[in-house]
């Protein structure tokens, strides 16, 4: 809890060793996946998949402003380059997570933040593999045996504390029918709670295509969230062609754009209104495009309703108040005004441990001195709706709380 009441972080994330697909990779596809050593070794997380970087930030960057590595930290310690810090970021150079650093950001760490940031449940996120299915036309059994294999992975690190760690699914969008059995496999035996999902288009597939009914149908089924949770660096990202080598550019084009892109396409294409029950998350892009986008939905609904979308029956807030969460991370100043307008119950937050752009451990500080009180319970506890944790998981997470005993 954080001051009495209840969080739970909607998107927490991990920093997956560079070793995971040569340990969880089924080995008739290890020669297609590759990552680079340093001096001892050691794997260095970010893979080459058939001979393609699963990232495409280090072929378009060309220069970077600032380098982190070895730059000397508030605390007298420094953050290498797994540490992923950027120029003048807000983790930089204040030693934060230093202790997830010590530690390889190994499963102890990451119950090691829970209390600095009053943290009940988590759902935990991936940091390199955001990246390896946002590209078209990959060979869909690829695409398989990679989700299984961060997934696989995923279960193991979540079992430390699995009634505080919880996780979503990678799926192998390339193919719908692989993709709704890789959801049911993880669902059913690995106890995910959901799927996240790159807003950017797979294969041109839009998201009101009938193509992925099949996999908006099998999450309402399972009762699990769908999560879109852009991360710049896809290969398939349209901002790619219009910015090119700036990652400025495109991490503020893409984070917000592909999700505001992906949300008209379910709320106009019928997404919701085909499938009610359909709850999805728009995650980790800020939400105060989210009210300006309703408004601009409903003031074209009255003219285009009736000759373009005569299925729809509710209005476009009205499918969002039932169907959607938008994050925050908590500092941004009009929290309170979009919380009035979509509700704050249709709110969540994240922490983003443990990445550059994070405002960890004062995330949930920083909401509670930013807004309400009565606001902040609602978006502390937003990420329980979507993900429909109820009061038997809070009470199975105290009890985990209380009985581990973290090995410092």
């Amino acid at each position: 809890m954080k001051d009495g009441l209840r969080f739970v972080d909607s998107d927490m994330h991990v920093q997956e060793p560079g070793n995971l697909f040569e340990r969880y990779l089924d080995p008739a596809f290890k020669s297609r996946v590759t990552a680079p050593v340093n001096a001892e070794g050691k794997f260095q997380r970010y893979w080459t998949i058939d001979g393609i970087p699963s990232s495409m930030d280090g072929e378009l960057q060309q220069y970077r402003k600032r380098n982190s590595r070895n730059v000397p930290q508030a605390s007298g310690s420094t953050v290498t380059s797994v540490g992923q810090q950027l120029s003048a970021s807000r983790s930089f150079g204040t030693g934060r997570l230093q202790f997830a650093v010590d530690r390889k950001y190994d499963n102890e760490a990451q119950l090691m933040a829970f209390p600095m940031e009053g943290i009940d449940i988590a759902v935990l996120f991936p940091t390199g593999c955001l990246s390896v299915m946002g590209r078209n036309n990959m060979d869909p059994q690829l695409s398989l045996a990679l989700s299984q294999a961060y997934n696989n992975w995923m279960f193991d690190f979540t079992r430390r504390s699995p009634d505080q760690m919880k996780w979503v699914a990678m799926l192998p969008l390339h193919d719908v029918s692989l993709a709704c059995q890789e959801l049911k496999r993880c669902v059913t035996e690995l106890d995910a709670v959901g799927s996240f999902i790159r807003p950017n288009l797979v294969n041109g597939h839009y998201w009101h295509s009938n193509y992925w009914d099949p996999l908006y149908s099998l999450h309402e089924e399972l009762n699990v969230a769908w999560c879109f949770h852009e991360g710049t660096g896809a290969w398939n990202s349209y901002f790619n062609t219009l910015y090119g080598e700036n990652r400025f550019y495109r991490h503020v084009a893409s984070h917000w754009v592909e999700m505001q892109q992906a949300m008209v396409a379910q709320i106009i294409g019928g997404v919701f209104e085909f499938f009610p029950k359909l709850r999805v998350g728009y995650l980790e892009a800020n939400n105060s495009w989210a009210p300006g986008l309703l408004s601009r939905i409903e003031w074209d609904y009255v003219n285009y309703r009736d000759s373009h979308a005569p299925y729809l029956s509710l209005t476009p807030k009205e499918y969002f108040q039932r169907n959607c969460w938008a994050s925050v991370e908590g500092t941004e100043p009009e929290i309170e005004a979009t919380a009035s307008f979509i509700g704050p119950e249709n709110m969540a937050i994240s922490t983003d441990y443990p990445h550059f752009d994070s405002s960890f451990p004062f995330v949930t500080t920083n909401l509670l001195e930013n807004v309400s009180r009565e606001t902040a319970k609602s978006i502390l506890l937003g990420g329980a709706g979507l993900y429909n944790f109820n009061k038997d998981d809070f009470l199975k997470a105290d009890t985990a709380a209380a009985e581990i005993k973290l090995v410092p």
